[in-house]
């Protein structure tokens, strides 16, 4: 299954919540190289994590964050020189270059992109 597929799962989790936000390593990284994001909508929880992150950054945000729709980007997409410079505001770390872009589109509050290799998705 491509990425794109399980996002396409949860309706790329248009309308759904964002709850939490949180970072970590893993595989003897120096800085962080995870991203997971908490997600719910109505009774349903997920956490959407993205793994081997390069670069991230986040715009706007606060307490009521509304997610319009998770989408993964390539060259050519209309949103992905946007969001080529949202990342160039981040801090690089790792390898040159991650595979992925995806970024998080909001009805309310926060944006995301984010640069990485793999992504995982686990519902509660």
């Amino acid at each position: 299954m491509t990425i794109t597929d399980a996002l396409e799962q949860f309706g790329g989790f248009h309308d759904w919540y964002l709850d939490a936000i949180a970072t970590s390593k893993e595989g003897g990284a120096n800085t962080p190289n995870v991203l997971t994001l908490g997600l719910y909508e109505e009774s349903r929880r997920a956490t959407v994590t993205f793994l081997g992150v390069t670069r991230a950054s986040i715009i706007d945000g606060g307490l009521l964050n509304i997610v319009n729709s998770i989408e993964v980007l390539k060259p050519g997409d209309e949103a992905y020189a946007a969001a080529i410079e949202v990342l160039k505001k981040s801090a690089h770390f790792g390898k040159p270059r991650a595979d992925h872009i995806a970024y998080v589109f909001s009805t309310v509050g926060a944006e995301i992109a984010v640069e990485f290799e793999t992504l995982e998705i686990d519902t509660e």
